[in-house]
C-alpha cells in the first residue's frame, strides 16, 4: 500500500479545470494500492474535512509560509506526515511545490512530484528564477501538454525530470448527455447557431475577443447566441461590454453550473478565446461531447484541436479570425457533425482518464523505485 499525500493551493472538486482534474485523478486511483490524503491550502474550500470516496480530505490554510503562522502550520504538517507515514507527495501550484520540498527534507518522504498545470504565465521574475532550483528538487515534474513541457525546458528544468501526462476526460459522462432542454431554456429555435464557452471569467480567457466576434456575426446577419459558463472577477466588465455592443439577447451568463455535460450537448460549437492554456479540460470535454471547436492557437490547444479535422485554430485576440472560423462551421452543419465525431474519437483514443491515471501511477512507482 502506497501512502500518497496530495497538496494543492486551491481545493478539490471546485469548478476550475485543475480542481476537476484532481478530483477525477484521486477518484480513479486504485484504492487497493493507494491510501490517499488531499491537503488543501487555500482559504476557501468546498469540503474542509471528510472523505471523497476512499480519499481523505483535509483543510490547512498556510497563508504566508515565512511567518509565525506559516512556521506553526509547517510543524503541524510535519506531525501530520509522520503520523500518516506518507511515502510520496504530489503537489499542485506554487505554495504546494515549495511546501512539498521543505516537508520532504524534514520528514524523509521518499518521492516528491509536481503537477504543473500551465506555462507559468502568472509567475513573477523572482518566482521564475526560484523555480530553476525548485524543479531540480523534484523526482519528476508532470506536464499536461507539450507546450508546458517546452516552457519548463526553456526555464531551465532538466528534460529528464519532466514527464508528459495529458489530461484525461470521462468520455461516457459527456457522450450520453441530453442537450435538448438548453434551447428550450433559452427560448430559441434551431434557426439559431448556439455557441458555448466554459471558462473562468478572467483576463487570460479573453472573453472580450469572443464577444466582439459574436457582435460581428450578428452584424453580418447571422442568428448567433452565446452561452457563457463560469464566474470570475471580470463578470461586471463583461456584462458592460455586452450592453455596449447591444448583445443582451445574444449572450447569456450562466455562472457556475453542475450540468456541464447537458450544456455541451446542447450547443453547436464550442469556443475558447484564451491567450494562454496548459492543457484545456474544457476543450477535451467539448470534444468528448462530439462538438467542433474554435480555439486560439496558444499553449496546448494545437495538440487537441486538429486544424480542419476537429475544428479551427485562430490567433489569440483576433475577433475577425474567430468570427470567420465560426462562420465556416455555421454554414456547414454536416461539417460540424463530422468534426465533432472526429474530436470524440480523438479523445477516446488519446485522452481517456484511464490512460492519465496509469501514467501518474507509473511516475509515482518510478519515483519510489518500485518499477524500471
Amino acid at each position: 500500500m502506497i501512502r500518497l499525500l496530495i497538496i494543492t493551493d486551491t481545493n478539490i472538486g471546485g469548478d476550475g479545470g485543475t480542481e476537476q482534474h484532481l478530483k477525477m485523478l484521486v477518484g480513479r486511483m486504485d484504492p487497493s494500492r493507494y491510501k490517499i490524503d488531499v491537503l488543501q491550502l487555500g482559504e476557501i474550500v468546498l469540503l474542509k474535512q471528510g472523505n471523497i470516496g476512499g480519499v481523505r480530505v483535509w483543510h490547512m490554510p498556510t497563508r504566508r509560509l515565512l511567518s509565525l503562522h506559516g512556521i506553526g502550520r509547517m510543524y503541524r504538517l510535519f506531525k501530520f506526515i509522520r503520523a500518516n507515514g506518507h511515502e510520496c507527495i504530489l503537489s499542485f501550484f506554487e505554495s504546494s511545490d515549495i511546501l512539498a520540498i521543505l516537508l520532504s527534507r524534514i520528514t524523509g518522504v521518499r518521492c516528491i512530484l509536481s503537477s504543473r498545470r500551465d506555462t507559468g504565465f502568472r509567475y513573477s521574475r523572482k518566482l521564475r528564477l526560484a523555480y530553476r532550483y525548485i524543479d531540480r528538487c523534484f523526482d519528476q515534474v508532470i506536464a499536461p501538454s507539450s507546450a508546458v513541457y517546452n516552457s519548463l525546458v526553456e526555464e531551465g528544468t532538466p528534460p529528464e525530470k519532466i514527464t508528459l501526462v495529458h489530461n484525461g476526460v470521462d468520455v461516457a459522462r459527456f457522450s450520453c448527455a441530453d442537450g435538448q432542454r438548453l434551447r428550450e431554456q433559452l427560448g430559441i429555435t434551431d434557426a439559431y447557431l448556439l455557441l458555448g464557452i466554459v471558462a473562468r471569467l478572467s483576463k487570460e480567457k479573453d472573453h472580450q475577443t469572443l464577444l466582439r466576434a459574436v457582435y460581428q456575426l450578428n452584424q453580418a446577419g447571422r442568428k448567433v447566441v452565446l452561452v457563457v459558463v463560469g464566474q470570475g472577477e471580470l463578470q461586471d466588465r463583461l456584462a458592460e461590454q455586452v450592453s455596449r455592443l447591444e448583445l443582451e439577447g445574444s449572450v447569456h451568463f450562466f455562472g457556475v453550473r453542475d450540468d456541464i455535460p447537458q450544456i455541451l450537448a446542447g450547443i453547436d460549437i464550442f469556443v475558447l478565446s484564451s491567450t494562454t492554456e496548459g492543457m484545456s479540460n474544457a476543450i477535451l470535454e467539448a470534444m468528448a461531447s462530439a462538438k467542433p471547436v474554435v480555439a486560439t492557437r496558444v499553449g496546448g490547444n494545437p495538440e487537441l484541436v486538429g486544424e480542419g479535422e476537429t475544428g479551427y485554430l485562430v490567433p489569440a485576440g483576433n475577433d475577425m479570425a474567430m468570427a470567420e472560423a465560426i462562420g465556416k462551421l455555421a454554414d456547414d452543419p454536416a461539417m460540424r457533425l463530422r468534426m465533432g465525431s472526429a474530436g470524440q474519437q480523438r479523445v477516446e483514443q488519446l485522452y481517456s482518464v484511464d490512460v492519465m491515471v496509469r501514467k501518474y501511477d507509473l511516475a509515482i512507482q518510478q519515483g519510489l523505485g518500485l518499477s524500471g
